[in-house]
């Protein structure tokens, strides 16, 4: 149903309720306490990695170079924390991921992507900062106001089960708005949209291995999985809001298969750390 992009605008304002529904259940105080120096360097790590891609390949192709930076850019996804509490591993850990490469992608990708993407749509920083601040900081202020109410009131919505019908329709709408590219760009063809599926699981497949390794140099194995998820597990809703607001649209079609090869990985990780459940 490519007809559904022309509420494409929409997806700002679900996102920014799935991340309202992600920050109800942040206990600050609790994630400073877990809180590891060693996150910073994961956080900057992500960022090293998607202008590395950039390096590498723009002298070859700067569009190829330009959807892979666009691609891994993206911070780790909100629901990163909970595939690790089904892995039972440190939930802490990754949800100090999510949140500082939210803070540190939503800072840094306006200003790389007003150089990188210099000619598209929108080069000028200001307006992209602009957008990322209120992307953010609305659902995080709302989110201390509304567990400020009593518990009575807060109990009658259930936010973990809103967030999975928020995010069906941002992924219904992000692929429509895909589809709707797809059908009246010309020059994209079935060949090349297979070629972009390709790169995007060699991004895919290169966060989380390169995650796993850094994770078993920084801490000896222990948190090896925890940090192959913060750097593999993206929230690619945001790239994909992001380049459909500021950038061309065929760019969005890596964050979108990039979202199909990280939920096989999650699903393949969830069965073989409890197969008797899972079956």
């Amino acid at each position: 149903m490519p007809e559904l992009a022309y509420f494409s605008p929409a997806i700002r304002p679900l996102l920014m309720l799935l991340l309202l529904a992600t920050f109800v259940h942040l206990d600050l105080h609790q994630v400073w306490q877990g809180f590891r120096p060693q996150a910073l360097l994961i956080a900057s790590t992500n960022i090293v990695i998607a202008l590395g891609w950039y390096a590498l390949l723009s002298p070859i192709d700067v569009s190829l170079g330009r959807l892979y930076f666009i691609t891994a850019i993206a911070p780790t996804a909100a629901a990163a924390p909970a595939v690790i509490g089904l892995l039972r591993r440190n939930m802490e850990y990754v949800t100090v991921a999510v949140i500082l490469t939210h803070l540190f992608v939503g800072l840094s990708v306006p200003l790389f992507s007003s150089w990188l993407f210099e000619g598209d749509r929108s080069a000028n920083p200001l307006p992209m900062l602009q957008s990322i601040a209120i992307l953010f900081s609305v659902p995080l202020i709302l989110a201390q106001l509304w567990n400020r109410l009593p518990e009575p009131w807060r109990s009658r919505l259930n936010w973990r089960q809103l967030s999975l019908y928020i995010w069906a329709i941002l992924l219904t709408l992000a692929s429509a708005t895909a589809n709707d590219f797809i059908r009246h760009e010309e020059g994209l063809s079935t060949l090349a949209i297979a070629a972009i599926a390709v790169h995007a699981l060699i991004i895919c497949v290169v966060n989380f291995s390169l995650g796993r390794l850094l994770g078993q140099w920084l801490y000896q194995g222990r948190l090896d999985r925890e940090v192959s998820q913060s750097l593999g597990h993206k929230n690619t809703m945001f790239t994909v809001w992001f380049i459909l607001a500021f950038l061309k649209p065929s760019f969005a079609l890596g964050p979108m298969f990039y979202i199909v090869f990280q939920n096989l990985y999650n699903a393949y990780q969830i069965m073989t750390a409890h197969p008797k459940a899972s079956s």
